[in-house]
């Protein structure tokens, strides 16, 4: 795994952001509807085009930057990153080197953008375990692994969801049993009806979203 570079976040599917497709407990499906809703679930049949800037910093030094132009009806995105620019149709990347590394581009940053409302997709397992702490307040935890599906199917998620709001507040990042990384979630806006979160504490990195336009219907 590269940090922050190509395959961190390995799950997306475009254009698949329905309900009632993720399988796990009912008290974990709950949970997961209520999160997917909360994060604009509901808007996102509106959403034609998403622009970002993915940015990692640390120590007040840039160390990955990447522009989207995402048109989500089309199923393309077209990434601006390391003086390279590609469109990559997202159904059937290319199997070039750039066209892989603009998928996985894509993948990863969107994944970071757009993962509360992807907790319904086909091939999410969910489970339910209970309350975690977080700064001193109690929070839902979600567990998220993969069937089938992504880059790293392997890899698992927990998120921290926020009891009242029902936002993801943060998550810990488990790719094995042994390892598990902690990232905030913090920052939110709203764009097009979807409460997204632009500032990510990551591994002593933090992971931003600059430039952010939803195009909506």
């Amino acid at each position: 795994m590269k940090l922050f570079d190509l395959g961190l976040v390995a799950l997306f599917l475009a254009g698949s952001f329905s309900m009632a497709a993720a399988q796990g407990d009912e008290h974990a499906h709950r949970l997961a509807q209520e999160v997917w809703k909360a994060s604009g679930g509901e808007n996102w049949p509106k959403v034609k085009e998403i622009r970002f800037t993915f940015i990692v910093e640390q120590d007040g030094q840039q160390l990955a930057k990447a522009e989207h132009h995402w048109n989500v009806a089309a199923g393309t995105d077209h990434v601006k990153w390391k003086g390279k620019e590609v469109t990559v149709n997202l159904a059937a990347p290319a199997a070039d080197e750039d066209g892989k590394a603009a998928y996985a581009r894509w993948v990863n940053d969107s994944y970071w953008l757009l993962a509360p409302l992807k907790v319904l997709d086909p091939g999410v397992q969910l489970t339910h375990e209970g309350t975690k702490d977080l700064n001193g307040a109690a929070h839902e935890a979600l567990r998220l692994s993969f069937q089938g599906v992504g880059l790293t199917p392997g890899d698992q998620y927990v998120l921290y969801v926020d009891p009242q709001t029902k936002l993801v507040r943060a998550w810990d990042y488990v790719p094995k049993p042994d390892s598990v990384m902690h990232g905030s979630w913090e920052k939110y806006q709203t764009h097009g009806g979807l409460q997204l979160s632009t500032e990510h504490n990551f591994g002593g990195r933090v992971i931003r979203f600059a430039d952010i336009q939803v195009v909506t219907k």
